[in-house]
Formats: C-alpha cells, sequence, structure tokens
C-alpha cells in the first residue's frame, strides 16, 4: 500500500470517527446526564450513521462506477430513490421498534396538533442527511475520477517520451557504427595491422551500446570509456602528430547521465575535422561544475564545404532528447567561428 493510499484511509477513518462522535459532544460539558440518559437513545444515532456509511460507500465504491461512468443516468436515479426509500423505512422502522418502546405509555403522544410536523421532521431530516451524503459521495468518485485520468494521461506521455527517446537513440547508433564500419574497410583496404586492433575497439563500442545504452543512467567513467573507445578507433587512421586531447575532470565520473548524448559532437569533430591532407586539431573536456558537467568540444574545420547544416538531423535528435531528458536543466551552445566548430553543454545532473 503506499503512501497516498495510507493518507486517503487515514482520512476517511478520521472523518466518520468525527460524524460518530457528533451526537456525543454535547456530554462534555454535561457529563453526568450520560449516565442518566438511556443507553439505547445513544445508540440510536450509531445506527442511522452506520446505515449512511453503507450507502455512502456503495454509491462510491459500486452504484456510481457502474452506473455513473457508463452514464446510465435513469437506472442510476432509480437506484438512488430506493435507496432513500430503504433509509426512509429503516429510521421509520427504528422510531417503531426502537425508540417508541423505550418511553413510557403515559409519556407518549398520541395523533394531535403536532403529527403533522412529527412526520415532516421524520421526512425532512432523513432526506437531508441522505442527500448529503449522496452528494458528497459522487463528490468524491468525480474527484477519484479525475485523479485517475490525470494518472492514466501521465503514464501514456510518459510511454510516449520513452517510445520517442528510443527511437532518437535507434537514430544515432546505426549511424555511428555506419560511419565506424566504413573507417575499418578503410584500414583493411591497406592491410594496416591496426586492423585487428580496431575491430577490438568496435566490439567494445558495440558492447556498450547493447548493454547500456537500454538503461536510464549511466556513470560519466562508462560514457568516458566509451568516448574513448572510440578515439581510439578513429584515432588508428589519423597522422601521428594529430592534436586529439580529452581532458576528464575525476570529480565528474561519479556523477550519473543519460547514455550517448555526447558521441553525435565527438563524431563530428573526427568527420568535419580530419580531411588526411592536414594536422587535425580536436580537444574535449568534460569537467564538474556547482550543478552538474560541463561538456565542451572544439574542432578545427578542413572540411569547410561541410557545415552545420549539413548534420541538421543529428544536431536535432540531440537536441531533443535533451528536451525530454533534462527540461529546464541543459544548455546546448553550438557555433561555427574563426575556423573552428565549438560546442558547450552543459546539464544539472544529481550525485547518484
Amino acid at each position: 500500500m503506499n503512501t497516498k493510499n495510507s493518507r486517503t484511509i487515514l482520512i476517511h477513518v478520521i472523518s466518520w470517527l468525527f460524524i460518530f462522535s457528533l451526537p456525543f459532544l454535547n456530554f462534555i460539558f454535561k457529563p453526568e446526564e450520560l449516565l442518566s440518559t438511556n443507553k439505547v437513545f445513544l445508540f440510536i444515532p450509531v445506527l442511522f450513521t452506520l446505515f449512511l456509511c453503507g450507502i455512502f460507500y456503495g454509491n462510491l465504491l459500486w452504484v456510481a462506477p457502474k452506473l455513473l461512468n457508463r452514464r446510465f443516468w435513469w437506472l442510476y436515479t432509480l437506484v438512488v430513490l430506493l435507496g432513500f426509500v430503504l433509509y426512509y423505512n429503516y429510521n421509520i422502522g427504528v422510531f417503531r421498534f426502537v425508540v417508541i418502546p423505550q418511553i413510557p405509555l403515559e409519556d407518549r403522544q398520541g395523533p394531535g396538533e403536532n403529527e403533522e410536523w412529527r412526520n415532516t421532521f421524520r421526512f425532512v431530516f432523513p432526506l437531508l442527511f441522505y442527500s448529503l451524503t449522496i452528494l458528497i459521495s459522487n463528490i468524491l468518485h468525480l474527484l477519484n475520477e479525475k485523479r485517475k485520468e490525470r494518472e492514466i494521461s501521465r503514464k501514456i506521455e510518459f510511454q510516449k517520451v520513452e517510445a520517442e527517446l528510443s527511437i532518437l537513440k535507434l537514430q544515432i547508433s546505426p549511424h555511428f557504427l555506419f560511419n565506424t564500419l566504413n573507417n575499418i574497410r578503410w584500414l583493411v583496404r591497406k592491410k594496416s595491422e591496426d586492423s585487428e586492433e580496431s575491430i577490438m575497439k568496435l566490439s567494445e563500442v558495440l558492447r556498450y551500446i547493447i548493454y547500456d545504452v537500454d538503461t536510464e543512467k549511466v556513470s560519466i567513467k562508462k560514457e568516458v570509456e566509451h568516448l574513448k573507445n572510440y578515439i581510439n578507433l578513429q584515432s588508428l587512421r589519423i597522422q601521428a602528430d594529430a592534436e586529439v586531447d580529452f581532458q576528464v575532470d575525476p570529480a565528474a565520473e561519479t556523477l550519473h547521465i543519460a547514455p550517448l548524448l555526447f558521441i553525435h559532437f565527438v563524431e563530428n569533430a573526427f568527420k568535419y575535422g580530419v580531411d588526411g591532407k592536414n594536422t587535425p586539431e580536436i580537444k574535449m573536456q568534460i569537467e564538474k561544475t556547482a550543478n552538474g558537467i560541463l561538456f565542451t568540444c572544439k574542432n578545427k574545420i578542413l572540411n569547410p564545404g561541410n557545415s552545420l547544416e549539413n548534420e541538421g538531423v543529428g544536431i536535432q535528435n540531440v537536441k531533443r532528447r535533451l528536451d525530454l531528458l533534462y527540461p529546464g536543466r541543459h544548455q546546448l551552445e553550438i557555433e561555427e567561428k574563426d575556423g573552428y566548430f565549438k560546442v558547450a553543454m552543459q546539464l544539472e545532473v544529481n550525485e547518484n
């Protein structure tokens, strides 16, 4: 039983205990009258309240859900009217067979000028209490239905977000795999001794994607290992004097984030920052901030023809994932300036 259900049950119990105690409140200031009062008369309000309690939960848990929710208005009205007839006759029965026998014969009043008033009293008050019980029960039923609708809407929205995130991940992973296989093919054609090592690196990258991407969050340490494997894989085909620098703040490695948020920008850095003729210059950094982490990636653009516009789909995917995973808790700045492509992604993350 969750906390919300426990709190609801507690509120119901306290409310009914208060209602049951109402007839006895007048004895608080005159406790001596309690001893001289006929115990049967003390028990009468309890009988009435117990009946109303049954009416209340019968309507809340069965009648309203079965009939009101299915728009059986006429049948619901009929059941409510039958319930009142039953309650009215219950009141008459209690007065006739319980209350009146407790009154001495000499104190009983026969038919007279007050008989009409007494009959009205016996009808109006049961109608008032019964109507109030049904009204409160229906209000509570409608509130419960609204709450259930909100919960269903939240679940549907959550499922839609999960499905969308899965699609976005799938759009990232095949693109990465396609580029990596092209790199390996390039090494094999050259009959490079690095071919075997590149296949091992690829297997480690695929193992990460297959077993860790499906989780909601991974440690930055694992994400860094994945990025290093990718960087090492790409470094096999670039010049020995290439400037490829990846700095990681050790304090950030214990934090957890959604997987595959950085790989697209690292991939682009090698795609547009390596041309086989010029010396690549690629710098990446992950550092811990006051409320999360900051990822930066900077590469010298060696293929001017491949501009930011050509990667619109991939960048939009990353932005969409950030909107879904870190709403209001991220900043992403991307710019091309002075021959460099720069990315700065800041995330607010928890410690675990």
